[in-house]
């Protein structure tokens, strides 16, 4: 069953025409659970709504003028969970991915506690 992405979640590295962005922690603005908590603690979770922090570029060694590399927003794409909500909003899960100038970057880990199992039966 997936785990729960965290603001350390790590997506992995894209390219376009002209840079290459390498694999980032979401960081940015996760939402905070008013009322539900792990350990203690208020969860955090990314919904497909979530801003992550925009992964830094650096141009292809291949480009002849290299030119500045313009931010790459990500946006979650959230698609795993579909029947467990946090605060009625479905958070993002191991499985998942961040998205930018349409290229997919799966998240691939750290996530959240591992006691914490999402959609489980059991």
């Amino acid at each position: 069953m997936p785990l729960l992405v965290t603001p350390q979640t790590v997506d992995t590295v894209s390219t376009d025409a002209l840079c290459t962005y390498p694999p980032k922690a979401l960081g940015g603005a996760p939402i905070v659970s008013p009322n539900i908590k792990i350990g203690r603690q208020s969860v955090e979770f990314y919904t497909s709504t979530t801003v992550p922090d925009p992964s830094p570029g650096t141009p292809l060694p291949t480009n002849i003028i290299p030119l500045p590399c313009q931010p790459g927003t990500r946006i979650i794409t959230a698609t795993i969970n579909t029947t467990v909500f946090f605060n009625r909003q479905l958070p993002a899960v191991q499985g998942d991915q961040a998205k930018m100038a349409g290229t997919d970057r799966p998240l691939v880990g750290p996530f959240g506690n591992p006691t914490v199992v999402i959609g489980s039966r059991g």
